[in-house]
């Protein structure tokens, strides 16, 4: 089934008469409660893959999902590549920086009561940026944010947001540097595995994002695919449902909390 996608747009004027406009996007997936698999509402931030992920490794350039997108989805991902012209623009701004912060967290409230997924495409490009999510997070409390980010020396920030959920991303490539972050902060790791490797050592509460090649699904069952079978019992419960057995209305986040508890 296609992903269904939602895109809400936010004009903001600012007092010295400069305008801008950010976008919020949402898919099927990741629309949480805020609506539906069929008609999802906007409740993410995103940016440009790779260019905004400051710390993206050769597994994740090679195999983000996001390529594909901006070829699927040509107008969703313009206003990613908007988004990231348009956030650089307030961040040195105090005045921009605080009027911005406060039309998000007001819109974030309004709209996204079951949840926002700040980056669906992109991650934390700089330790300003990170203090803005950080001010955004504090300004609506009622909302629980999550997050997944490689960016892990612009964290400090983040630590103690008490409604922000902190996923490491991580792949063979950072999984040493991932391990470092979980065991100062007990964050949660969320590891893709392209070729088929999980680590013997991937701490209780994980989740595992296996590549596309792995889930199965040209066979009959997904289950039957070579790479679920050689996965303990363990690590099975750790497999995010929605990308090996494929999204749909019970398999999505939201009704899956594996990431946002």
């Amino acid at each position: 089934m296609p992903t269904k996608f939602a895109l809400e747009k936010l004009p903001l004027a600012m007092p010295d008469g400069t305008e801008f406009t950010f976008w919020f996007d949402g898919n099927g997936k990741i629309t949480f409660t805020n609506g539906t698999f069929d008609k999802p509402i906007a409740n993410a931030f995103s940016l440009v893959q790779v260019q905004d992920c400051p710390f993206a490794t050769p597994t994740c350039k090679n195999t983000c999902y996001v390529h594909g997108l901006e070829k699927q989805e040509a107008e969703v991902h313009r206003k990613y590549r908007e988004n990231s012209r348009t956030i650089r623009r307030i961040l040195d701004n105090p005045h921009y920086f605080k009027k911005t912060v406060s039309a998000f967290s007001t819109w974030i409230s309004e709209h996204c009561p079951g949840g926002f997924r700040w980056h669906v495409s992109g991650d934390i490009f700089s330790i300003k940026y990170a203090r803005f999510i950080r001010k955004v997070c504090d300004a609506a409390p009622d909302v629980k944010f999550v997050i997944y980010t490689r960016s892990f020396q612009y964290l400090t920030p983040l630590v103690g947001a008490k409604n922000l959920v902190i996923n490491l991303s991580a792949d063979k490539d950072n999984y040493k540097k991932a391990r470092r972050v979980h065991r100062k902060y007990d964050f949660r790791i969320c590891y893709l595995t392209v070729e088929g490797e999980v680590p013997e050592d991937l701490p209780k509460g994980s989740v595992i994002f296996p590549a596309y090649g792995l889930r199965g699904r040209d066979l009959p069952i997904p289950t039957q695919a070579p790479w679920w079978k050689s996965l303990t019992a363990e690590q099975k419960k750790m497999v995010c449902p929605p990308d090996f057995f494929g999204q749909s209305a019970h398999f999505r986040c939201g009704i899956c909390r594996k990431c946002l508890s």
